[in-house]
């Protein structure tokens, strides 16, 4: 087993820091995730430890959207100054992890260097191991400082050498021969230290439950895949919280998992028709998931097809009656949602709407009795939240989400998010019946005093506004029952 000294780290530290460079300068990604995707298997230790060493001692610094890039101390460090400096913070850092043999100290002079007990009988050497050849593609990549020993990961297939055998045969007789080299292809599956299965493998098992296969998406917190329940063949949906660390220092761990689990958990609790079912978690483990039921698309993919046009009215409202109601059966249960924006609602097969990741955003918001640091997670959700949510007020409650659902009903019936003096959903599209249009501005004040306290209010003045019972009455939900297309 390959040793972790202090220049392999130092090396690999090097590495992260070049290769950030050389991003910039070919106009590449910096951004947390994909960086840790990209060089996570070309490094000997796990890729989050350098993250945290490399920016407590000021070589990288992240901005708000999670892109890295050098400091001035960091850049004169991959020009090759301050080096004994980065060496010995390595050494300081990891010295858990450093593990550098020593060789054993030579016999003492008045000691024989030999045991007078009889010499123990020849034991016969193990056979010689097959000879292995892997011809590999070189990686685009920068490439990583000598392993001493270590696989070099490219697209999850390992270099792999022919061991070199040294055998006298045993007792005087000449040594077989060695087997015909074999040539492996890419049809053998071969797992990566990450967890990623390789293209056009089968997949890995998690916890021998579950199986991650294709990547679906994603985002700031982590990567969603689809996957499969083991013993019941069924096909689930797994995310990935692999970079919410990102965010924390190590002492700050044992906070982000505690309040995960309790979102998760409470999520888990309200089973309703427009609430995504997550049916398991696991989040003692380097890279936490949890699981879900698999859906099939977002609403933020249906606008983007749409073109900046909205969405047909029916299908609109049919969208915002099933969340309304979800998030009014989240709310009965003290589950509010706080992060409302199109990548978080989901279809089913029939093409219903559900709302999911209920309360993510909270397990990394500020806390300043816990040191926790004010993050924005992205800037996707920034305009459906409601100015409470922005200002971290403690006052933040249904009525936010009201705010949010408010938002994405506008940009649903228009294509367009509203600003200040944006006109009225029926003046922008004449589909709209008008009546929506003081409901949604009702939704939408940013004193919370002129807004909707809560959903039985929306619906209060909704099923008032369409007595005719277009959208059927208050109570009833309408669904889909024949397949998408």
């Amino acid at each position: 087993m390959s040793e972790t000294t202090r220049d392999k780290v130092s090396g690999d530290a090097l590495f992260i820091l070049k290769s950030l460079k050389e991003n910039v300068r070919l106009g590449r990604s910096n951004k947390l995730a994909d960086v840790k995707m990209g060089l996570e298997n070309s490094v000997s230790l796990e890729f989050d430890s350098y993250f945290f060493f490399l920016r407590k001692f000021h070589y990288i610094a992240m901005d708000r959207e999670a892109q890295l890039k050098l400091t001035d101390q960091g850049d004169r460090v991959t020009s090759g100054e301050e080096v004994e400096r980065f060496g010995g913070e390595i050494a300081d850092f990891f010295a858990e992890q450093i593990t550098d043999g020593q060789p054993p100290p030579p016999p003492l002079e008045d000691e024989p260097a030999y045991q007078s007990s009889p010499p123990a009988p020849p034991i016969a050497p193990p056979p010689p191991l097959p000879a292995t050849d892997i011809s590999m593609e070189s990686n685009p990549m920068p490439q990583p400082p000598n392993r001493g020993g270590r696989k070099n990961q490219d697209d999850g297939f390992p270099q792999v050498t022919a061991p070199e055998v040294r055998s006298s045969g045993g007792y005087g007789n000449p040594p077989p021969p060695p087997p015909a080299p074999m040539q492996l292809t890419a049809a053998v599956q071969v797992s990566s230290p990450s967890g990623m299965s390789s293209p056009g493998t089968k997949g890995q098992d998690l916890d021998l439950r579950y199986q991650k296969n294709d990547q679906l998406g994603s985002g700031p917190l982590g990567t969603v895949y689809k996957g499969k329940h083991n013993a019941l063949g069924l096909d689930v949906c797994v995310k990935e919280l692999k970079d919410i660390f990102g965010y924390f220092s190590f002492l700050q761990r044992g906070e982000v998992i505690k309040r995960l689990k309790k979102e998760l958990c409470a999520q888990a609790q309200v089973r309703h028709p427009g609430i995504v079912q997550v049916l398991d978690q696991n989040t003692d483990v380097a890279r936490p998931y949890f699981v879900m039921e698999l859906l099939k698309g977002s609403l933020r993919e249906k606008l983007d097809a749409a073109g900046g046009k909205g969405i047909p009215v029916p299908h609109a409202m049919r969208y915002f009656l099933q969340i309304a109601y979800a998030m009014r059966a989240a709310h009965q249960q003290g589950l509010t949602h706080h992060n409302v924006k199109p990548e978080n609602v989901l279809f089913d097969a029939w093409g219903n709407a559900k709302i999911g990741d209920f309360g993510l955003g909270r397990v990394i918001e500020v806390d300043q009795s816990k040191g926790m640091p004010q993050v924005f997670v992205g800037t996707g959700g920034m305009g459906y939240m409601s100015p409470e949510l922005i200002s971290r007020s403690k006052e933040a409650g249904p009525s936010s989400d009201v705010y949010g659902l408010g938002i994405l009903l506008y940009e649903m019936l228009t294509g367009q998010i509203p600003g200040r003096r944006s006109p009225l959903p029926s003046e922008i599209n004449s589909d709209v019946p008008s009546k929506m249009d003081p409901i949604f501005d009702k939704m939408t004040q940013d004193r919370k005093d002129s807004r909707y306290p809560d959903f039985e209010a929306v619906f209060e003045d909704f099923y008032s506004a369409f007595a005719d019972k277009t959208y059927l009455a208050r109570g009833d939900l309408l669904m889909w029952s024949e397949l998408a297309s």
